[in-house]
């Protein structure tokens, strides 16, 4: 009879521990689900941002603003080429490359914010259905909502 019932507890410990590897392989998928969409939520609105901020770098301003939504055949009824190289043209005399400096996702639209040394902080928005680029009506989206980034700073500190 010891027999059996060391085989019975045998079994049990052995299920114990596929229930424990089935509850641990799910709770590591939803953190890993959630992680990756707190991360790629806004990527290819980024990207847009990018490709606009590599075709500025390089001075390449008819593709940039082509990238705008606009050309200098067709401009845009409010943003016309001439105000375009004002703001991104070799006459804003920055000492460094312009990037990202930081993304906030809105409902409808992407804010993010680009910098220059040299040059002010430029809030860029970025449509979420049709990925058309223009500028931000603030440097942080305005809507109510979680702010994980500032929380987790608040806990652990700046980085």
């Amino acid at each position: 009879m010891g027999s059996y019932l060391q085989q019975y507890l045998a079994e049990e410990e052995r299920r114990n521990r596929i229930i424990k590897w089935i509850i641990m392989a799910c709770i590591l998928i939803v953190v890993a689900g959630i992680a990756s969409y707190l991360i790629f939520h806004n990527y290819p609105e980024k990207q847009v941002v990018k490709h606009f901020l590599v075709q500025v770098n390089s001075r390449d301003y008819e593709t940039a603003y082509r990238d705008w939504g606009c050309t200098t055949a067709h401009p845009c009824p409010n943003y016309d080429y001439s105000r375009f190289m004002e703001d991104w043209g070799p006459s804003k005399k920055t000492a460094s490359p312009w990037k990202i400096a930081s993304v906030d996702g809105c409902r409808t639209f992407v804010t993010v914010n680009v910098e220059a040394e040299g040059a002010e902080l430029q809030s860029l928005a970025v449509q979420r259905n049709d990925h058309s680029l223009g500028f931000a009506p603030a440097p942080e989206c305005q809507e109510r909502k979680w702010h994980w980034k500032q929380f987790f700073q608040r806990i652990f500190g700046r980085s």
